[in-house]
């Protein structure tokens, strides 16, 4: 390790910029560790916010928001309160001071130097699997792997599963537990390795708490590639008796059950999945094509096509509202049902499709049933919320939002479309305290993540009803920068204008978007966003054109 400081169970090395907690490091921004650098080599002192700024952005004009954001990171990476500060202390009109003791040294801290965490050991992350393959060569199935164990733990009663966005950026070996769970607010974390060679498969598993780093289980399976969905049920079921401490209901047993299906069908519909999450056109539609070449190694396998319904729904609300897309849903999501109707990611598949053709009351029975199956799913709850708010139902988003928050407690969208609802219903202080909720989500989400364009878009709405106009554009900007073609982030930055009264600006930024016929005519029918464009020609003409 290198040279450098030591204060409280931190080391943080001056010359790098790297931060340990205990024996592991935790992953700072470039400018966040400039920030603390400045800070910790004039300790006891108070740095203003001008020597900050010309040290950390010399030459560049940025707004007061970049420091602030830093700091918040680095409170949020320090554990530190700044109403009681530790670590940084604001000092008001005079900037920041660095005011606990330094040491200097290399020796990693001890297990009693090491805080211990709170958090309930109910609650848990499966992070990506390490590739052990001769190789190197198997990420998608350790992605995959961990991304089935998140859906199958979702089924077990008293279990809080943090989502795969969540858990999947702490990637590769060597991550100390204590800071992973700190940043997730888990109570334990369930880690692995996989190693495949030709149709065998070794996987390595072990279920650590974040407070002691106490092993409460491990256990390796040398299996052929074939018994994969043997070994997942294996560990779900293993990981739910430590936990909760009793063994799986008959419901929860059953709800384990997977469709079975051959080795190489498999292979593509995990490759399928690993490209789904990241939401361009080009990786939606390569994870097309890894479910369509599943389906043809066994036309039975309802998974695959629940897959590849999600892709065609998603690629006709996002990328065009192709007809051809959306019939493509429909089929492939009534497939799945037909093959499977036990499995509940074919219903949400199915309503999300009908919800775009407007049927909705279809749309909520598809929800509704989802959720009979697996209570716990995310994925149902927020888009039944959508699918109520594009029909009108305010009310019932409200409900459906609310319990998505609860459901999986990082998500950032959830709680911001509640405090929308909540603005139209009239109850502006509840709608006040989930806006602040949704930017305190968004915030560790980009603490993570700085690159995160629905979180600056979506959160750069939520700044503004927070009265935090600067900041609100500064994301707004920030996203705009850097996805300057999407369309969400498109459309998040009109609406931010339009709530401004800046129509020109708005219906520049709409006309790049709703002028390919792209956008959600049903939601912007009941969006108060849009209320100032209503009565406006190009508005108008723009949303005609979409479907």
């Amino acid at each position: 390790m290198e040279q450098g400081v030591r204060f409280g169970g931190y080391h943080f090395d001056i010359d790098t910029g790297r931060l340990w907690f205990g024996k592991g490091e935790i992953r700072l921004t470039p400018k966040a560790a400039a920030v603390l650098r400045m800070l910790v080599t004039h300790a006891g002192e108070p740095v203003s916010k001008e020597r900050l700024f010309a040290s950390v952005w010399s030459g560049v004009a940025v707004s007061d928001d970049a420091l602030t954001s830093c700091v918040q990171e680095l409170r949020r990476a320090l554990d530190d309160d700044p109403k009681q500060p530790r670590f940084i202390e604001t000092r008001h009109r005079l900037g920041y001071r660095f005011v606990a003791s330094l040491r200097t040294g290399t020796a990693p801290e001890t297990l009693e130097q090491i805080r211990p965490s709170n958090a309930d050991v109910t609650a848990i992350a499966v992070l990506p699997f390490a590739d052990m393959s001769p190789d190197r060569d198997q990420d998608y199935l350790c992605e995959g792997l961990a991304e089935e164990l998140i859906s199958a733990l979702t089924h077990i009663d008293g279990l809080r599963v943090a989502s795969r966005t969540a858990s999947f950026q702490f990637r590769g070996p060597g991550a100390d537990v204590r800071a992973v769970g700190q940043q997730l607010g888990v109570g334990t974390l369930l880690e692995g390795s996989v190693r495949k060679a030709d149709d065998r498969l070794r996987v390595t598993v072990q279920l650590v708490e974040v407070a002691t780093g106490y092993r409460r289980w491990s256990q390796r399976f040398d299996r052929r590639l074939d018994d994969v969905f043997a070994i997942q049920d294996e560990i779900a079921e293993s990981v739910a008796t430590s936990l909760r401490g009793s063994l799986l209901s008959r419901r929860e047993k059953e709800a384990l059950v997977r469709p079975p299906t051959g080795a190489a069908a498999f292979e593509h519909y995990l490759r399928g999945r690993q490209h789904l999450p990241r939401m361009t056109k080009a990786d939606l539609q390569q994870s097309g094509e890894m479910f369509a070449r599943a389906i043809e190694l066994d036309a039975a396998y309802a998974p695959a096509f629940a897959g590849l319904a999600t892709v065609h729904a998603t690629l006709y609300e996002w990328f065009g509202a192709d007809a051809a897309d959306l019939m493509a849903a429909e089929r492939a999501s009534e497939r799945a049902l037909e093959l499977a109707p036990g499995i509940a990611e074919a219903h949400v598949a199915r309503g999300c499709a009908l919800a775009l053709s407007r049927r909705y009351d279809g749309a909520e029975r598809a929800f509704e049933q989802a959720i009979a199956i697996n209570p716990n799913l995310f994925d149902a709850y927020y888009y039944s919320g959508r699918t109520s708010f594009a029909r009108g139902d305010i009310a019932g988003s409200a409900v459906r939002f609310r319990k998505a928050a609860e459901m999986r407690q990082e998500d950032f969208q959830s709680p911001l479309l509640l405090s929308q609802s909540l603005r139209m219903l009239g109850r502006h202080d509840d709608a006040a305290q989930a806006n602040r909720e949704g930017i305190r989500r968004a915030e560790h989400v980009l603490a993570l993540n700085p690159l995160d364009s629905r979180a600056l878009s979506l959160g750069a709405s939520a700044l503004f009803h927070d009265g935090k106009d600067a900041r609100a554009f500064e994301w707004s900007r920030r996203s705009l920068e850097l996805y300057p073609d999407d369309m969400s982030t498109l459309i998040n930055a009109a609406c931010l204008h339009a709530k401004l009264g800046q129509k020109e600006e708005a219906l520049e930024l709409l006309e790049r978007v709703f002028a390919h016929g792209w956008g959600k005519r049903d939601w912007v029918e009941h969006d108060p966003d849009y209320d100032i464009l209503r009565d406006d020609p190009r508005f108008l003409k723009l949303l005609a054109r979409l479907k």
